[in-house]
């Protein structure tokens, strides 16, 4: 059925008024004679000739069953909509897809879950214990602290790949993410940043004990490691041992030994180690060797405006963590 436009029914209504006869009218405005009379009779008894609102096809479910969904969704924020309606004993009344539209029009979204690592109440509050005791530092004050951190970059990745194909090519070949039982070939490698943009980048072995740690520290801090600055380290098992702390005292060398325990969002070099890993995962190394000569490019062709602003968001980090009362940031 076609929709006469509102204006066209306001013409109907000032020609009626006029004195003409509903057949002139509609030979006029080009209209059915049982469609003037329907837009006349409309405005005698209303006064209008807009359409009113019309109520739809009725919900199937009770507002009570929609608020039963939602609560069932927020008490298992896990729980997929099928499994929802399972729980829900609707199966057979609602759709999957109708209750996928009940959740989000109650801003409960699906969505990838991010992954933290798990804290536990004495860590919560070490974080927080940390984040309060380095408040009160400025930019300036960050800019003397040099951070560090091992990272290993795998050839065959298990991140998430998004990919742009035709329908029903799902298993092509050239459209599947290749994975490998045991990630394939890998490469350990650890870094520092400083505020200037200064960085290094050394190869370590697989198996990282406090022996190889000193020996990478050799290579890698002593030559940029200024007196006036402070060097940052998690607490892995290498980096506070005795020898390795006995080592970094021989070397008059500043640790920030307070770092609090499953802190990676406070590490700001864990996000180069993110845009490297998504850049050398672009290319296509044959061994190991191919691949430690990809993560050396692209590890030092990030910008340093780039490190620049992530000395610029400690602060915040610092903000977010205490807001969140020691649990994660979104960094």
């Amino acid at each position: 059925m076609v929709k006469i436009q509102s204006q066209i029914r306001d013409l109907v209504v000032k020609q009626m008024l006029s004195g003409l006869r509903q057949a002139d009218v509609a030979r006029n405005l080009n209209l059915g004679k049982t469609t003037v009379r329907y837009i006349w009779q409309k405005y005698i008894k209303t006064g209008d000739v807009s359409d009113a609102k019309r109520s739809g096809r009725p919900m199937k479910t009770t507002i009570r069953e929609r608020r039963f969904l939602c609560r069932i969704s927020k008490k298992n924020p896990f729980l997929t909509a099928r499994e929802v309606l399972n729980q829900a004993n609707l199966l057979g009344k609602v759709s999957v897809c109708t209750v996928k539209r009940y959740l989000c029009k109650n801003n409960l979204h699906g969505r990838v879950a991010s992954k933290k690592p798990l804290l536990n109440s004495v860590q919560i509050k070490k974080r927080i214990r940390w984040c309060k005791a380095y408040s009160l530092f400025t930019t300036t004050d960050w800019s003397k602290v040099i951070f560090s951190d091992e990272c290993r970059v795998e050839r065959h990745s298990s991140r998430r790949k998004f990919v742009r194909r035709p329908i029903n090519d799902r298993f092509k070949s050239r459209y599947v993410t290749k994975t490998v039982k045991y990630g394939g070939y890998s490469v350990l490698v650890w870094g520092m940043i400083k505020a200037d943009g200064k960085r290094m980048l050394v190869r370590c072995p697989q198996i990282l004990n406090s022996t190889a740690y000193q020996s990478v520290l050799s290579q890698g801090l002593l030559g940029l490691y200024s007196p006036d600055e402070i060097f940052m380290q998690d607490g892995a098992p290498c980096h506070r041992s005795a020898s390795t702390l006995s080592y970094l005292d021989s070397k008059y060398i500043c640790v920030l030994s307070d770092w609090p325990p499953q802190s990676p969002d406070l590490n700001i070099i864990e996000h180069l180690w993110c845009l490297m890993k998504d850049k050398v995962a672009k290319r296509s190394p044959n061994n190991s060797d191919d691949l430690w000569h990809a993560i050396k490019e692209e590890w030092y062709s990030i910008p340093n405006e780039t490190i620049a602003d992530l000395y610029n968001s400690i602060t915040r980090r610092l903000k977010l963590t205490l807001k969140n009362k020691g649990l994660y940031s979104h960094y």
